[in-house]
C-alpha cells in the first residue's frame, strides 16, 4: 500500500531495527527511508534510547553514536519529545489495551503510538504484527 505524498506517517522503532538488522524485511522497511525525501515523518525521541541501547550492544558505541546522528540528520524528520500529555495518553491506552489484544503494548510502544496521535499523523508504519489491533490511529504494517 503505497503513501500519500500529504500524508504524515509516524515511524516506529521496528522500521529502524529492520533496517539495521539487514535481513529479509530490511528492503521493505528502507522504502520508508526513501520516501522521507518527499514525505513528513515523525518519530518519538525515546527512538533513540531503544537504538541505542541495541545498536551499542551489537556494535559499539561509536557505531552507534554514528546511526544516531545520522537518523538526526534525515530530510523530514520530526523528532517528537515526550511530554506529560503524550505520558498521560500512553498509559491510557496501554490500559486500554491490557489483555485485550494478543500482542502486549510495552510502555515504549504506547508512548510511541500517543506521540504519532500528538504529531497528527495519519499513519503508524512498522514491521510489527502485533500493532493491527490497535485503533487509535491507521496502521501500517509492511
Amino acid at each position: 500500500m503505497a503513501t500519500e505524498k500529504s500524508e504524515k506517517v509516524y515511524l516506529d522503532t521496528f522500521v529502524f531495527m529492520d533496517i539495521l538488522s539487514g535481513e529479509a524485511d530490511a528492503a521493505k522497511a528502507k522504502v520508508y527511508l526513501e520516501k522521507m525525501k518527499e514525505q513528513k515523518c515523525a518519530v518519538s525521541s525515546i527512538l533513540f534510547a531503544e537504538l541505542a541501547f541495541h545498536i551499542r550492544r551489537k556494535r559499539g558505541r561509536e557505531k552507534a553514536a554514528e546511526i544516531l546522528l545520522y537518523i538526526k540528520s534525515l530530510p523530514n524528520l520530526e523528532i517528537v519529545p515526550v511530554d506529560d500529555e503524550i505520558a498521560k495518553t500512553a498509559g491510557m491506552i496501554r490500559a486500554h489495551y491490557a489483555k485485550k489484544i494478543p500482542k502486549k503494548l510495552t510502555y515504549f510502544d504506547c508512548i510511541h503510538i500517543a506521540t504519532a496521535m500528538a504529531a497528527k499523523c495519519d499513519k503508524f508504519v512498522t514491521g510489527d504484527r502485533g500493532f493491527r489491533d490497535v485503533k487509535e490511529i491507521g496502521m501500517e504494517i509492511y
